[in-house]
């Protein structure tokens, strides 16, 4: 194997092989560095509609199929595996106070429109893996990097078995432990965290899920199982995942993964992980029935504190990809979103400099602004929601705030996507990412939602703070909301509604009158015959008659 490449990765996992794979498809000559091997354990499981329009439009643009594939339940238990995924309806939220039982009507769900996945993720890391070897990505695994020094023509890398790699350019997808942002002190200076949470986790077998552990459907009246879903155990000043592996007919994976994140302004430093976790299932009684029959397959991850982020991620010869820059917390699942638009955003800018051979940092600088800013909003929404556990009636009134910012962003990268299948125009696409109006937040395009959010996180603040209360601060979104019906997807103002968003036909008609009056509107590309239709016959095959339905499915999904 040659010592010299066009391009160097640091780190195999989902970011780095996936990367890897296109740069390799498009001829680049590129190796993967990684000091573990595969498969492995990791954390990020939870697919959301953005990270799976992100990975179509990714494999649409460099004709790779398999890209796409961790984006569909079907495709990833036909191609990768049946112990590949979980099954996820809902996003599902369910507030708990210490010492007391649930109550179900402290709960919101937010229905995903078509079927998402929870991946297992040392499944889905292998297989993008082996999808870049297929490419020609080359690859060292189990040998770490010891020293980086980037220079004018390139980068020398320095192998733990005295190898030397040189690059013309160098991407560190290394997570946390980025050798690239070690060895040039990118972490010092940063921007100061709001967030300040650590984190332990693990992958259990027996988890009753909550239908069976809490609640009946009819109890607690989300149109979806919760056990279909990620479910979040709020409490005060933390929150508790669980992300079953197990829940559909089809897996043969038992496993269900676990983990407990705490503000440690509240609840104080990592301790032991066993006995702090059985000290917090002992106060919380409902979450406690979850793990009568469970037991632990692998030992507990801790992180003793898990935001960081970096002063800057690129340079001439380098730059960081996805948790290298940084990362907040696990809740909104915002993680792969961030991955996947970053490949997005970074594959096209290192094929370029290939080609021409001009290697310039100004042609980053996008990037750049994205890589941090996705960050920092994201830095703000995680902090104020952790403010928000207070209480179910603030959660309540908050959520919202994200879940109308994320419908937002969805239908703009839909558009993105339906632009480009139409026309295969790469300058678009690339336009699309590079003009974005506020890159790295949640609506993308959207100046009205951008305003609504600024504001309520200043009122979350205030709350925080001790200026105005706990029903001044509720009072005060309700009237955010109500004051931007016209410029929201769906009527978040009525927050006797916790389940916002079953696919149905009323549901289907009011997203699409919104889309079509929209800034930068979609009708263009959303038939509304076709759009409603397809709308309806998903609430009828998640919740009807399926092996009927499953008789018609071929014509429906043609017409």
């Amino acid at each position: 194997m040659s010592n010299k490449h066009d391009v160097a990765i640091i780190g195999s996992g989902i970011a780095g092989s996936m990367l890897a794979a296109i740069l390799a498809k498009k001829g680049v000559n590129v190796i993967v560095i990684d000091a573990g091997t595969h498969p492995r354990f990791a954390v990020g499981e939870s697919m959301v509609p953005e990270s799976g329009i992100l990975l179509n439009i990714l494999a649409q643009r460099y004709d790779i199929p398999e890209l796409a594939y961790p984006g569909d339940i079907d495709k990833i238990t036909k191609h990768i595996g049946t112990s590949a995924a979980g099954i996820k309806l809902a996003f599902s939220f369910a507030w708990n106070e210490e010492g007391v039982e649930h109550n179900p009507e402290h709960m919101v769900s937010t229905p995903v429109i078509a079927p998402e996945a929870h991946l297992f993720r040392q499944d889905i890391d292998a297989y993008y893996v082996s999808v870049a070897a297929k490419l020609g990505a080359k690859f060292i695994h189990q040998r770490r990097v010891s020293k980086i020094a980037p220079h004018a023509n390139g980068v020398t890398l320095d192998l733990s078995d005295d190898r030397i790699i040189e690059a013309s350019f160098v991407v560190d997808a290394a997570g946390f432990r980025s050798p690239l942002a070690d060895e040039l002190g990118l972490r010092d200076g940063a921007r100061e965290m709001q967030t300040n949470t650590r984190s332990l986790f693990t992958h259990m077998v027996g988890v009753e899920l909550y239908e069976e552990a809490i609640s009946v459907q009819s109890e607690h009246g989300s149109p979806t199982h919760l056990a279909q879903s990620t479910l979040h155990q709020m409490f005060k000043g933390g929150w508790l995942w669980i992300i079953p592996f197990n829940n559909h007919p089809f897996s043969t994976n038992p496993l269900c993964s676990v983990g407990l994140q705490l503000d440690i302004s509240e609840h104080g430093p990592s301790t032991d992980p066993e006995a702090e976790f059985n000290s917090f299932l002992a106060k919380h009684p409902s979450i406690q029935k979850h793990f009568k029959n469970a037991q632990r397959v692998r030992e507990w991850t801790v992180a003793p504190r898990i935001n960081y982020t970096s002063k800057s991620s690129t340079g001439d010869r380098y730059c960081l990809l996805g948790h290298a820059v940084g990362f907040v917390d696990p809740l909104f699942s915002r993680g792969l979103v961030n991955t996947f638009e970053s490949i997005n955003r970074l594959a096209p800018k290192i094929v370029d400099s290939v080609r021409s051979g001009v290697w310039d940092k100004s042609s980053l600088s996008s990037y750049e602004e994205y890589s941090l800013e996705v960050v920092r909003v994201n830095d703000r929404l995680v902090a104020n929601s952790y403010t928000a556990f207070d209480s179910f009636a603030l959660w309540n009134a908050w959520f919202r705030v994200w879940i109308s910012g994320s419908y937002i962003g969805v239908l703009r990268l839909r558009k993105v996507y339906s632009d480009f299948m139409q026309d295969r125009d790469e300058a678009k696409l690339n336009r699309a990412f590079e003009e974005a109006s506020f890159p790295g937040h949640l609506s993308i395009e959207s100046g009205a939602y951008e305003i609504l959010f600024d504001d309520a996180c200043d009122a979350m603040e205030a709350y925080s703070r001790g200026d105005i209360s706990e029903q001044e601060t509720i009072v005060c979104l309700k009237d955010l909301f109500l004051s931007n019906k016209d410029d929201l997807p769906l009527d978040f103002s009525d927050f006797d509604n916790r389940f916002l968003s079953r696919s149905s036909q009323q549901f289907a008609e009011k997203l699409l009158t919104w889309a079509n009056s929209a800034p930068n509107g979609l009708s263009e590309s959303l038939e509304r015959p076709m759009a409603t239709a397809a709308f309806a016959f998903m609430d009828e095959y998640r919740y009807g008659d399926r092996e009927k339905l499953n008789e018609q499915a071929d014509l429906n999904l043609a017409k």
